[in-house]
């Protein structure tokens, strides 16, 4: 058995139909095109949602349809919705870079000072501040994130290496630390 497609990512705003539903962080409408996504509702019906981008290009819909929610980063804004919902449950970050999947149906968020590790329930675990402003060069290897944090201090090596143990939380480097 095939299971129900819950929302589809549109180049651009519907120009017919029903009125797209605006979607912000504080709730705000707001009227220029966004990162666009047609949800469809678990009584078959649809509707079109228009996020408010944040400040980054960085997009990405992931389905969590065990426990009915969908995480939007629209050009680096997170939101965590329900598709028969037109309010988000959850938002966090504007300037998201990055996002891994986990094995376990987590999903680390990069943005430029933190990390965040979003699971299929929702639940945010937002990371201590790691570096001044930029954060590269990411790997994951089982649960241990190693990467580079900018540190502006530093004339001879910029580029400050540090961990997360994702399971742990532990943090070990990064240049907002030193």
């Amino acid at each position: 058995m095939q299971a129900q497609r819950r929302y589809q990512i549109l180049e651009s705003l519907p120009t017919y139909g029903p009125m797209y539903i605006s979607i912000s962080e504080d709730g705000q409408p707001f009227y220029s095109e966004g990162f666009v996504v047609r949800f469809y509702k678990s009584d078959k019906t649809e509707w079109v949602a228009n996020f408010k981008p944040g400040w980054t290009e960085f997009s990405l819909v992931i389905d969590y349809p065990e426990s009915n929610l969908v995480l939007v980063i629209a050009k680096g804004q997170a939101y965590i919705m329900t598709p028969d919902e037109f309010k988000p449950i959850d938002t966090f970050g504007v300037d998201i870079v990055n996002a891994i999947k986990m094995e376990n149906n987590k999903v680390v968020v990069i943005d430029s000072v933190c990390v965040r590790l979003v699971d299929d329930k929702g639940t945010i675990w937002k990371s201590e501040r790691i570096s001044w402003d930029g954060i590269k060069d990411l790997k994951l290897h089982d649960k241990l994130l190693t990467g580079l944090s900018y540190d502006p201090r530093n004339t001879i090596n910029e580029w400050v290496p540090f961990s997360i143990n994702m399971e742990t939380k532990e943090i070990i480097g990064g240049s907002y630390r030193s």
